[in-house]
């Protein structure tokens, strides 16, 4: 095995320690049942308590279909993952046929560019118990939510030393090889408050009963777990060495953190021959246990109206009423800090090798002395503490509620890129059909964001008084921007 395939091996097993503790315990966004089979929509219309996490001026809505108090045991479930590197036509196409992987399949991947990068995303959230109450002119709602998040990139050039290896044809000039990994798990504690700000008759020739709800939904955050690991180097090869200029930075709380430290005193000692596998082995113990503190907030305006005029005419051919309903959210404004316990270690240092031919390869025993005494050679940071944004992002949607029938749309931009939140604008169409009133049957499509475009659906059973229903999401072709998959139960909802 040549040098560089062992290098990759050494970093990809980091990898997998540093973001175990968040991989296992499994989208950005908040989504229910409804929702998510809905096209990931719901800034104009979802409710209860689900509705602190996505609009908390929602919380007002429903009243005269709807009982005024919602209790959720085991809440909400909701789970999705994705991205441009789980591009799973590239995959079919070029790793299942039985030959040799070579640069067209990475240029299907990544195009042709060394410095191209492709991410992806998960994300897990978990409702243990909720509740909502609704009055004349004010809502309250209290939820508990568990969340993890991860996200994670590797660019062109790592790809290439793992599955190709290394060339002085394709390394003649230094070309970037880089990665990234990052989970953090933590609970949140949401109060939502709701207020009807005002009520207008009419708004000529649109609608009548026109009322403006405006929510808040401030959150205590208790942190749990994060980690993370930042690589960035180039990889260049002449006539007779390779240079491998990097530098990198990972962080840990918890076991973790202690086992990393462990491992760099032992290293101080000149006879040392361990390696770190023999310190860092998480057991999960620890992954329950309150890191830090964070604060967060959710907030939103909701306009709602019964059709009027022409609007109203052009759907008398549904029975029932007929409502519009437009929203406009900013949600996870805030940050997590952890400081019990945290480390942050760092390297920059530049390996070369002129030992022996590239062709030759390297024998078990150097490769063993490279990963420890060159790419295991950290040092900790005085900084002591570690601050994680949450996925913020802006949402705008419309529903229309004709019968049985309703439509919505949404707009949602992140305002950067983590998990599963993108600052590539995604768009949600969503449709659902009350059969029997009873039965909902839910499909939508959305587009843009961190994946392909995806088809969603849903249906269960929907009471006055009762929910249980469940949705999904699928992408049918990932050969643009790579697949995604997704899924959530509405829990046990009972309202009273």
């Amino acid at each position: 095995m040549n040098y560089l395939k062992q290098l990759a091996s050494i970093l990809i097993v980091t990898v997998l320690v540093i973001g175990w503790g968040s991989s296992v315990k499994a989208q950005s966004g908040h989504y229910s049942a409804k929702s998510l089979g809905m096209g990931g929509t719901g800034t104009a219309y979802l409710d209860t308590y689900h509705a602190n996490f996505v609009n908390p001026a929602n919380l007002m809505l429903n009243a005269d279909s709807k009982p005024s108090t919602s209790i959720g045991l085991l809440g909400g479930i909701s789970a999705t993952a994705g991205g441009p590197l789980l591009n799973i036509s590239a995959y079919n196409k070029h790793f299942t046929t039985g030959d040799v992987v070579g640069v067209e399949a990475l240029d299907d991947w990544f195009g042709s560019a060394m410095d191209n990068s492709r991410a992806m995303g998960m994300e897990v959230g978990v409702i243990p118990i909720a509740g909502a109450w609704r009055g004349e002119k004010v809502a309250i709602s209290l939820a508990f939510r568990n969340r993890v998040l991860f996200s994670g990139f590797v660019n062109r050039g790592f790809s290439e030393v793992l599955l190709s290896g290394i060339s002085q044809e394709r390394f003649s000039e230094p070309e970037p090889i880089n990665f990234s990994s990052k989970g953090v798990a933590f609970s949140e504690l949401s109060a939502g408050l709701s207020l009807r700000l005002m009520e207008l008759p009419s708004l000529p020739g649109i609608g009548k009963n026109v009322k403006v709800f405006a929510g808040v939904a401030p959150k205590y955050l208790i942190p749990h777990y994060t980690s993370s690991i930042d690589f960035n180097s180039t990889l260049q090869v002449t006539d007779n060495e390779v240079i491998h200029d990097f530098s990198y930075t990972f962080s840990s709380v918890g076991e973790l953190t202690d086992q990393f430290e462990d491992y760099y005193q032992a290293r101080q000692d000149p006879n040392f021959n361990g390696e770190i596998g023999d310190f860092v082995d998480p057991d999960g113990t620890s992954f329950s246990e309150i890191k830090g503190s964070g604060f967060g907030v959710d907030v939103g305006g909701t306009v709602e109206m019964d059709l009027a005029g022409p609007l109203r005419a052009a759907f008398f051919w549904i029975e029932g009423e007929k409502k519009l309903r437009v929203g406009l959210s900013v949600t996870d404004i805030g940050s997590i800090t952890y400081d019990n316990n945290a480390g942050q270690y760092s390297a920059d240092e530049t390996f070369t090798w002129d030992g022996i031919d590239i062709e030759d390869g390297l024998s078990d025993n150097f490769a063993d002395s490279v990963q420890q005494e060159i790419y295991q050679n950290y040092e900790p940071s005085d900084d002591k503490s570690i601050t994680e944004k949450l996925p913020t992002k802006v949402n705008f949607g419309a529903q229309l509620q004709a019968g049985k029938l309703s439509v919505a749309f949404d707009l949602q931009k992140g305002l950067y890129e983590t998990a599963m939140n993108s600052p590539r604008v995604a768009l949600g169409l969503g449709a659902e059909y009350k059969l029997f009133n009873i039965v909902p049957l839910r499909a939508g499509y959305r587009t843009g964001g961190l994946t392909s475009s995806s088809i969603t659906f849903g249906t269960g059973v929907e009471l006055r008084n009762f929910e249980f229903t469940v949705a999904g999401l699928t992408v049918p072709n990932s050969e643009n921007r790579g697949s995604g998959i997704g899924g959530a139960w509405s829990g046990l909802v009972i309202r009273f």
